[in-house]
């Protein structure tokens, strides 16, 4: 059961700067580029929902982890579990509301015809899930880089006490 926690606690960095990278990756590379190249735009709605789904279950993955890990340190602190909590609780909120929310929406808006009053009330309801799923992401990523200075931060500090 040591070497379990010792394992977590020495994955915490790793993952936080991995799920770091891979947010900026889909949100800046991989999804405006399957919009770009797509002319269709059901489809792309359809492939960008298949990305961020698989992405949102890795992301409860990394945010397991890294709470479970910064629970097994020997020194921790209420920012750095309180962080981890967060992180975790972003992942659960992409996965089962906001992913789900925006697919359903798409399509009632490909089953709705244009001319329809609803189709604009859908339209809007779709722009605002999109802008709250950005708005949620980049606040994930200063968290994310945040948590990775407190714990950089802290990892000196104890290489430092050790060599003393």
């Amino acid at each position: 059961m040591k070497t379990l926690k010792s394992i977590l606690v020495e994955m915490i960095l790793p993952f936080i700067v991995a799920w770091f990278f891979m947010t900026v990756l889909v949100d800046i590379v991989a999804v405006p580029t399957v919009f770009r190249n797509i002319s269709n735009l059901e489809e792309g709605g359809k492939i960008g929902l298949t990305i961020f789904g698989a992405f949102n279950r890795i992301e409860i993955f990394l945010g397991l982890v890294i709470l479970f890990g910064t629970i097994s340190m020997k020194e921790k602190s209420k920012l750095m579990i309180s962080g981890a909590v967060v992180l975790l609780v972003f992942s659960l909120f992409y996965t089962f509301f906001m992913t789900p929310m925006i697919g359903d929406t798409s399509i009632q808006i490909h089953l709705t015809a244009v001319t329809d009053p609803q189709y604009e009330i859908l339209k809007k309801q779709h722009r605002t899930y999109h802008e709250l799923y950005r708005y949620f992401d980049t606040t994930k990523l200063f968290i994310l880089l945040g948590f990775a200075a407190i714990l950089t931060r802290f990892n000196i500090k104890r290489m430092h006490k050790e060599c003393v």
